[in-house]
């Protein structure tokens, strides 16, 4: 019995073979900037080998310092994948202890994702503190997929034309659910490579897709072109009769979407609201109008009475 136990798992060892990194994960390293030194100044300090023709590059760097009488730190996050380009950009932080304010802080994480020389640098992005004093930087960088190596640098410069941020993920997920039932999890959260966002959704179709109902306390809509122009002299305010035919023939009014439009491709709220208050402006004219008139009537109404007791009396 146990040799008929034993003989599937010496198979399966002849076709599957594991081993264990030599590696660490992890790796700390200082850089120190000079008192004097200024904005666009960088240390290229790593370069790293992630395995699987680079598929495996996805890192986080950790970062602080303190200088005299300020103390910052923030952790940074870069995703480097196969065949990626020779460029330098920015990363993107998961968090960031400013001094004071979390816009007070001297440094940024660049990150080069050029293919077989992948690799990392600081670069100043402000003085603040004592700048008669040299300022170390302390930093840890995790590998959080496997990682073949890494290669210190000591490379500095400066450089004021990063403009690029570095991804710090193709898309991310956010599954949610109780994992005691079977049932499957709901989509939460969606973010796609071109920046759009799902809630409830996992594929939003534009920068802001909620497949449900949104709850606020305020709702705040940028808009352009509000339509106070209706109150400009010359404005060709509409006959009401043209209003009405119009009415008539198509059963909305001029100027604002049929019901079936809006079900078959919704509105924008900014632009509505625009309409709708163009149509109340335009009602309010014809309101103002209509009170011109009436108090026209009311005047030849007045002179006729007088008239009419004038003739009584005679």
């Amino acid at each position: 019995m146990k040799k008929f136990i034993l003989l599937p798992m010496f198979a399966l060892l002849s076709v599957f073979s594991f081993a264990s990194p030599n590696v660490s994960d992890e790796y700390s390293i200082y850089v120190t900037f000079p008192a004097g030194y200024v904005v666009g100044d960088y240390i290229e300090f790593l370069r790293v080998l992630p395995i699987d023709a680079a598929a495996s590059g996805y890192y986080d760097i950790s970062i602080s310092y303190t200088r005299g009488n300020i103390a910052a730190a923030a952790t940074h996050r870069a995703s480097i994948s196969h065949a990626n380009p020779a460029v330098w950009r920015e990363t993107g932080m998961v968090n960031n202890n400013g001094y004071i304010l979390a816009t007070q802080r001297n440094f940024t994480v660049d990150c080069n994702t050029e293919y077989g020389n992948a690799r990392f640098r600081i670069r100043a992005i402000n003085t603040l503190g004592i700048t008669t004093d040299p300022l170390t930087v302390n930093i840890k960088v995790r590998s959080i997929n496997i990682n073949a190596g890494w290669v210190p640098l000591s490379v500095t410069g400066n450089d004021l034309t990063v403009t690029k941020l570095q991804p710090m993920t193709n898309e991310w997920s956010l599954y949610v659910g109780n994992p005691v039932t079977a049932n499957s999890a709901v989509a939460a959260l969606n973010v796609k490579e071109n920046g759009y966002v799902g809630v409830g959704t996992r594929n939003p179709q534009s920068e802001l897709s909620v497949a449900g109902t949104i709850t606020a306390k305020k709702v705040k809509v940028l808009a352009t072109g509000w339509p106070d122009f209706v109150f400009e002299e010359g404005y060709p305010l509409p006959d009401l009769s043209e209003v009405a035919k119009f009415i008539e023939d198509k059963k909305h009014l001029p100027g604002i979407p049929s019901a079936n439009q809006v079900e078959q491709g919704g509105h924008d709220i900014g632009e509505m609201n625009s309409k709708l208050l163009l149509k109340v402006e335009e009602l309010t004219l014809y309101l103002i109008e209509e009170q011109k008139q009436r108090k026209k009537l009311e005047e030849v109404v007045k002179e006729l009475k007088q008239q009419v007791n004038s003739l009584k009396h005679k």
